[in-house]
């Protein structure tokens, strides 16, 4: 059996843990993490923090680690992998300006052409619509889509 740990928290560590929990626009990993240390640092064991938290003790043992050598910077997901985006910020700033100054209207198969054409790249039309919802919002500009 490993040997219990016991991580012990400054008042000013304990402050930004409480921070981190109850902050909703942070991740719920991380928050949870945060919740791992500051029940530690108050007296409860790997096991019943694992119960509390449903995971496995391993996984509060990582974060343990996790936050005695990286500290708060400990707490949040590394970058993931992943396939790189085909469209930049400024071909949507493209469209955004299409969609401004011309005077007709388009729809995505128009769009997806011209991205095509003018910009070279190369998206479905509904993956232009779902950008374009995310960036531009439910705005006039995309009634025009």
């Amino acid at each position: 059996m490993p040997a219990p740990l016991k991580i012990r928290l400054t008042p000013e560590e304990d402050e930004q843990l409480l921070a981190i929990k109850t902050n909703l626009k942070i991740s719920k990993r991380t928050r949870e993490r945060a919740e791992a240390i500051i029940l530690n640092a108050r007296g409860w064991k790997v096991t019943e923090i694992a119960n509390y938290l449903k995971c496995s003790p391993n996984t509060i043992r990582q974060n343990f680690y996790r936050w005695i050598t990286k500290g708060i910077e400990g707490l949040s997901d590394a970058p993931r992998t992943g396939r790189k985006p085909k469209w930049q910020e400024e071909d949507i700033k493209f469209i955004e300006n299409c969609l401004e100054k011309e005077p007709r209207t388009y729809n995505s198969y128009q769009l997806v052409e011209k991205l095509k054409e003018e910009r070279s790249v190369c998206l479905s039309r509904e993956r232009l619509r779902k950008i374009l919802k995310k960036k531009i919002g439910g705005g006039k500009e995309l009634n025009k889509v």
